[in-house]
């Protein structure tokens, strides 16, 4: 478990660990939201994606705009800081981190299961 555990740094999964912090009224891109609650650049894609904020081709839909996607010229998306309180960004962002610890887990045990047989 320690290993697993390694692998996590501390996230920002609820408002409480957010609410004194100021949101300014600048925008972000999907790399400063990984880096905000220490996640992969990647994972937020997932993360926006699964919410159908973005489309595949990564324009913002409809949703997105919502809740603070706008598209620029080069077809960046970049986002209102308020993502950064969104309680249901913020719970996706749990599930998804919750579902990888449980998968470790279940992969760390078996590799100890296997690790007396031989």
């Amino acid at each position: 478990m320690r290993f697993i555990s390694s692998l996590f740094k501390k996230v920002r999964t609820s408002s409480k660990d957010i609410e004194n912090e100021a949101v300014n009224p600048k925008t972000i891109t999907a790399q400063e939201i990984g880096d905000y609650f220490n996640i992969a650049q990647i994972t937020v894609h997932e993360i926006l994606s699964e919410l159908h904020w973005v489309k595949e081709d990564n324009t913002p839909t409809k949703n997105g705009i919502k809740y603070g996607a706008m598209l620029l010229n080069n077809n960046e998306v970049i986002w209102e800081n308020s993502i950064l309180k969104n309680e249901i960004f913020i719970s996706k962002i749990n599930t998804k981190i919750n579902t990888l610890f449980v998968t470790l887990s279940k992969l760390n045990q078996t590799k100890s299961d296997y690790a007396y047989i031989a």
